[in-house]
């Protein structure tokens, strides 16, 4: 029998010991690595991120760059003007969505979630964006969550490095620089 966690559903990528769940990862963690771009030096993470789960989701080969230099540039979405970013430095969590729904993927962002509607959204299969820093220096950081381990921590599809294996980082710091930044969350339901 698979791991049930408390919304009910199975999560076939989940382990339990002593009837605690201990690890989850996304159904789509090597998708996501895989198809991972690295940003280098630049303050591009919300369009290397974009174009990583982009291009897992829909097998599509979405230069991050290219995005890059499209998300600077506001756009029309019927009577809305949308500023996605200020240009070549920080994105905004609804300009992340706006290019997720312009490539057809169901995305939302919101303020305040959880830790636990983290777990509960990894075990669904949703693909999910925390988007962490701190105030002094002032700094922030958009990665794709792709695991959870209980002595690990959050593990992630990081943009910041020239590899394809998960970043992980303690609960505790996300904890803490997750909750700097309002615990903003960018998430793209997947069927």
């Amino acid at each position: 029998m698979l791991p049930v966690i408390s919304s009910g559903f199975y999560l076939p990528f989940a382990l339990l010991k002593d009837n605690m769940l201990t690890h989850l990862e996304s159904p789509r963690i090597d998708k996501i690595l895989n198809a991972l771009q690295c940003q280098g030096e630049r303050n591009d993470c919300g369009p290397f991120s974009a174009a990583t789960v982009i291009n897992s989701l829909k097998e599509t080969q979405i230069n991050a760059l290219d995005l890059a230099q499209e998300m600077n540039r506001p756009t029309w979405r019927g009577p809305l003007f949308i500023v996605r970013r200020v240009p070549n430095w920080a994105t905004f969590p609804w300009g992340i969505v706006d290019v997720f729904r312009q490539h057809g993927l169901s995305a939302s962002w919101r303020a305040l979630a959880t830790e636990e509607q983290l777990k509960t959204g990894l075990g669904r299969g949703d693909v999910l964006l925390p988007i962490v820093g701190e105030w002094k220096p002032l700094w922030a950081h958009v990665m794709t969550l792709v695991a959870w381990d209980a002595e690990k921590g959050w593990g992630f599809a990081n943009t910041q490095y020239p590899h394809h294996q998960v970043d992980w980082w303690s609960a505790v710091t996300i904890s803490k620089q997750w909750r700097n930044m309002g615990r903003l969350l960018i998430e793209v339901k997947t069927p």
